[in-house]
Formats: C-alpha cells, sequence, structure tokens
C-alpha cells in the first residue's frame, strides 16, 4: 500500500484552507486557581479574522474552533512551563459523536528551554485524524530560541524564532511598537521559510505570531489573552495545522506566561 499524501481530516482542510490570518483567545486560570494549583482547564477560542481588517470590529471574526488542554494535575501544578499535555482543536458546532476533531497537539514533558542545551529539547507532536502531520521541536540555539518544524517525512518545513537586533545577538522587544502596552508584553515570533538563508534583523518573513494589545488598562486585569496566527501565503492545510500546533507548545513557553 502506498504512503498516504492527503493527509488531514476534511474538516481540517475545509476550516485552514482558505484562512489566512487567525484570532486565538485563552481565557486562562485566575492568578487565584494558578496558587491553589487548581485543576480547572484553560480554554482556547479560534476565529477566522481572514476578511477582518479592523481589531475593533468583531462582525467578520468567524468561530471555526474551541480546545481544552487535557495535563495531568501534579506536573500542572509542580513544572509549569514544562508539563506535557494533550489538546484537541475541535469544531464547536459538531458533537462528539461526528468526530468534530481538527488537529491534536501532543506535547510530552521537556527540560526548560535553555540556551546550549544539547538534549531534551521541547517538541510537540500534530496530528489530524488518524494522520500524523508532523512535529514542531526546539532547535539549538545560543543567544535567541529557535523552533524548527517538521513534516511527516521529518523534512523541514518552517523555522519559527522572534525578531532580533545587535547582530542577531539579542531579541528585538520593539519590532512591533510599544513592547508593553497595557501591560501587555508583544514579543513577535516570525516564520521563516525552510530554505531562508537569514534569519536574523529584517529578514523576510512568511507568517507570525503576535499577542494583541488589550484595549484599555483595565482589560489589562483580566484573564483572557489575545494572539493574532498569521499563516503563509502559499501554505497549504496541513502547514497551517502544523503551525497551529507550533502556537499552542509557544504559547505554553512564552505567551502564557508574559502577563
Amino acid at each position: 500500500m502506498g504512503e498516504k499524501m492527503d493527509r488531514g481530516t476534511d474538516l481540517m482542510k475545509g476550516m485552514l484552507s482558505e484562512c489566512q490570518k487567525m484570532e486565538i483567545r485563552h481565557a486562562r486560570r485566575g492568578w487565584c486557581q494558578e496558587c491553589i494549583c487548581c485543576i480547572t482547564k484553560s480554554d482556547f477560542k479560534y476565529y477566522d479574522t481572514t476578511l477582518n481588517d479592523d481589531p475593533e470590529n468583531n462582525s467578520n471574526k468567524h468561530k471555526v474552533a474551541v480546545s481544552k488542554e487535557e495535563f495531568n494535575f501534579c506536573c500542572r501544578c509542580c513544572i509549569g512551563p514544562c508539563h506535557s499535555f494533550d489538546m484537541t482543536v475541535k469544531a464547536p458546532s459538531l458533537p462528539e459523536n461526528q468526530n468534530p476533531e481538527i488537529i491534536e497537539v501532543n506535547r510530552p514533558c521537556r527540560l526548560p528551554m535553555c540556551t546550549c542545551k544539547c538534549c531534551c529539547y521541547q517538541e510537540a507532536t500534530v496530528f489530524s485524524g488518524d494522520d500524523d502531520l508532523g512535529e514542531v521541536r526546539e532547535a539549538f540555539w545560543c543567544c535567541i530560541p529557535k523552533f524548527k518544524v517538521y513534516d511527516h517525512d521529518d523534512k523541514t518545513v518552517y523555522i519559527i524564532k522572534p525578531p532580533t537586533c545587535c547582530g542577531g545577538m539579542c531579541i528585538d522587544c520593539c519590532t512591533e511598537g510599544a513592547p508593553c502596552p497595557h501591560g501587555c508584553l508583544m514579543l513577535p515570533w516570525r516564520v521563516y521559510s525552510a530554505d531562508a538563508s537569514r534569519t536574523n534583523g529584517d529578514a523576510p518573513y512568511v507568517g507570525k505570531m503576535l499577542k494583541i494589545p488589550k484595549a484599555t488598562f483595565r482589560d489589562t486585569f483580566n484573564e483572557t489573552s489575545y494572539v493574532e496566527l498569521q499563516f503563509p501565503d502559499d501554505a497549504d492545510a496541513k502547514k497551517k495545522g502544523l503551525l497551529l500546533g507550533a502556537y499552542l507548545l509557544i504559547n505554553a513557553l512564552f505567551f502564557e506566561h508574559s502577563e
């Protein structure tokens, strides 16, 4: 039997094929729940904002998926960003008996992010139905964290890292404007093609993940964070599914703890 080339469920293809921009809302556990290690799960809601050019206008934002983080209570409480989890991104309007799964992300427990680490890199595997779409793995790095996205054949598809300055030695926190509007650190992550000869400074990128600033100072104290995910123009549904899985890993490591 030949290798399956067209990977992913029809639901994933229908949701992601035409989606070029997505807003993800993460309703986190409150500070009190975190302090007492409450087992409450974090909620994620996904909105297709391809046709929406105004961040304040919600009329063209369509909720296309939801997910909840499945985790081990002790790991979540004791080792924070390094904890393992499983997350299934589902269509919000379909019952369980109709298999609403779009993608599933499995993240094992690994050593914390660390410069010049030689083993136990952060990683996550992305599935759609019974199909293995690929993996997202932390790459070796000295100054700037870096991830690589691999397809099911272990071929590099994308490189993901923050924008840099000072000859690639430091993260450029001001590349998207003020780094901390209303207390929200807007550290972006840029997506580069696998064959990019340069990923430092003003090198051209094909997509990005960026925290959306909160509208007012009062909003800083709510537990919902907003992230915009821009897909590469030439990405198919499978590659977009991998980037969505990459966001969930990077969110657990960086975005979730930046407020």
